[in-house]
């Protein structure tokens, strides 16, 4: 079945990721044991630290205003393509962990170790992090790894740094027939909004391939 293609006829800003087609399956208990020995080791390690204030990673904040719903948008069109790096581990480490011993001096190994676990879905996308579910991510941004609360991939990435004042988007997830195409995008009136010409015919011929 052809795409639907956004009309023609109006201007828009194409902005291209990737996208995954793994099915949803179980998280097996191999997985999830797996997952606890390195909360539990990471944590160990994480004691010998002389200054545990200076390993703290920030939690880097979303995308704001009109960027914040492409962002969104995009992420949710490529489901986690990205996000098949987290493996069993997704990312966790010292700097990470170091956030709860800041914020709770108190709270055990053990309570930091169950607060992952009882994020860890029954289903997950294939191939991807234990924490990816079939909504996204199932962690809060403040449990996660830096790197996954400020990677976006290329083209997005792109769009995420431009200073340029926001437009009319359309996001292209994926190549060929497996290509998810989102409707058009449009920014809020207020929101510094303008339109220009841009040229999308590559990617309606890659759409038709």
């Amino acid at each position: 079945m052809p795409l639907k293609l956004p009309d023609s006829d109006n201007d828009y800003l194409p902005v291209t990721v990737p996208r995954s087609d793994k099915p949803v399956v179980p998280v097996s208990p191999e997985r999830v044991e797996r997952l606890r020995q390195h909360l539990l080791e990471t944590l160990r390690d994480l004691r010998k630290a002389r200054r545990i204030d200076r390993l703290v990673s920030s939690v880097s904040p979303e995308p704001d205003g009109f960027r914040s719903v492409v962002a969104r948008t995009a992420c949710s069109l490529c489901r986690g393509s990205c996000c098949r790096h987290g493996g069993d581990e997704a990312f966790l480490d010292e700097r990470t962990l170091a956030r709860f011993r800041v914020a709770k001096p108190e709270i055990t190994d053990q309570a930091i170790t169950r607060l992952y676990l009882d994020c860890v879905p029954e289903v997950v996308q294939g191939e991807s992090c234990i924490f990816h579910g079939k909504r996204g991510c199932t962690l809060d941004r403040s449990m996660r790894a830096d790197v996954c609360n400020r990677f976006f991939c290329g083209g997005l990435s792109a769009y995420i740094r431009s200073n340029a004042a926001p437009e009319p988007t359309v996001i292209f997830a994926g190549e060929g027939e497996k290509m998810r195409i989102s409707s058009v995008l449009v920014p809020p009136s207020g929101d510094g909004a303008r339109t220009t010409a841009r040229a999308v015919g590559r990617y309606r011929a890659a759409a038709r391939e």
